[in-house]
Order: C-alpha cells, then sequence, then structure tokens
C-alpha cells in the first residue's frame, strides 16, 4: 500500500507499506535516541530491551516522523492513498493525513500490544469518520470470535474483553506521544498522535453507547 503526499511547495514524498513485514525488516535500525525500546517504554510492553533494541512501531514510523517535523497541523497536504484495488484522494490538514499514515504503520508494525490491529490494516480505510472507526472495530473483534469459536475456543461474543484491549492501545498511545515530542519541531506529529489516543480512548470509555446507537441502525 503507498501513501504519497504533496505538500504545499511541491515538494513530495512517497511511502511503501508493507503489510507483512518481518523481524527482518526491522534489525539493524537506527540508534535514534526516541526509537530505542527503553526510551519513554509504554507500561505494558512485554518487549525486553536486552533482545529487542528498538521500539517496533518507532522505527516504522522515523522516517515520517522527520518529514513531518517542521509541518503544522494545520498545513494542507494533498494525499493519495494507492491499494491493489483502488485509489482514495483527499485534500487536508496535515494532521488527518499523518493520523491516515501512522494507524496503518502501527497496526503493522511488530508491537506486541498493536499487531492485533493488523487485521483492520488489511481492509485499510484511509481518512474514516469515528463512526466508521468504531464499526469495523467492532465487526474486527466479532470475526475474530467467530473463527475462536470454529476452533474450538471460548469466544467473547458480548464484547466484554473490547473495552480493556482498546485501553492497552490507549496506553501504547500515551507513551507512543512522550516519545515523538523529541522528533517533532512542529505540531503536526504530536497532533496525529492525539487524534489517534483518542479514537482509542473513546472506544474505550463509550463502547455501551456506540452500541446504542448502531442497534438503531441495524433493528428490523
Amino acid at each position: 500500500m503507498t501513501y504519497k503526499f504533496k505538500f504545499s511547495d511541491d515538494h513530495e514524498s512517497k511511502y511503501v507499506i508493507d503489510l507483512n513485514r518481518n523481524k527482518d525488516n526491522v534489525e539493524a535500525v537506527s540508534d535514534v535516541p526516541w526509537t530505542q525500546l527503553d526510551f519513554n517504554k509504554c507500561e505494558n510492553c512485554p518487549l525486553n530491551s536486552k533482545e529487542t533494541k528498538n521500539c517496533p512501531p518507532a522505527i516504522d514510523v522515523e522516517r515520517a516522523m522527520h518529514e513531518f517535523q517542521n509541518i503544522l497541523s494545520s498545513d494542507i497536504v494533498k494525499t493519495y492513498v494507492e491499494t491493489n484495488d483502488r485509489t482514495y484522494y483527499k485534500e487536508c490538514d496535515a494532521q488527518t493525513s499523518l493520523k491516515a499514515l501512522m494507524g496503518l504503520i502501527m497496526a503493522t508494525s511488530l508491537c506486541p500490544i498493536l499487531k492485533k490491529l493488523k487485521g483492520l490494516a488489511f481492509y485499510h480505510l484511509p481518512f474514516a469518520s469515528f463512526e466508521e472507526t468504531i464499526f469495523r472495530a467492532i465487526s474486527d473483534y466479532l470475526l475474530k470470535q467467530y473463527f475462536k469459536f470454529k476452533n474450538n475456543k471460548n469466544p467473547d461474543w458480548s464484547l466484554s474483553e473490547l473495552s480493556e484491549y482498546y485501553e492497552q492501545i490507549q496506553m501504547v498511545n500515551v507513551a507512543f506521544f512522550e516519545r515523538i515530542k523529541v522528533a517533532s519541531k512542529a505540531d503536526a506529529n504530536l497532533n496525529a498522535v492525539v487524534s489517534f489516543s483518542s479514537q482509542s480512548q473513546l472506544i474505550s470509555f463509550a463502547l455501551d453507547e456506540y452500541l446504542e446507537n448502531l442497534a438503531k441502525q441495524f433493528s428490523e
């Protein structure tokens, strides 16, 4: 999947995201301080810095952070997202563009917490509204429960563990914000993480309310 950005000064950036990145893709990486695993490490991170030198999502987003470090959130960016089946285009503020890219990169990283979002990444919807995001999150979760059921495991049809999982994601987002503070001179980077984080927080805290709204749409 490819993201292309055209900035107001006419310079362009292109990012090709391999959705199936593995350990070989992120080894022998950087000595940039904020990418080190122990730099503002997430409280819930299960990785050990003796075995894993770099934070996987930090390594993956480092280039984008560098590219956007001097960009203001309000700067207008022409954004193209190319998949095998279609191309999306949006002319919007830099925060919105970067948030879409970061969401895809982080969900396909080797982070043990974020990797559960990988199924959503394969059906990536750039610039999704919050309503679309929560619909996709719930649908993705229920599909995983179906596969558990088919494999004679215990599915969570009541969604009782969904809020807890997004609380874990929120912990990652909070720590990641502290990481990239040192990689940002303007505010697009920071605000993209804040926006990404707020969605996780809303899913965690307001799941029942949004399920009630969805119930009205699906009532027969």
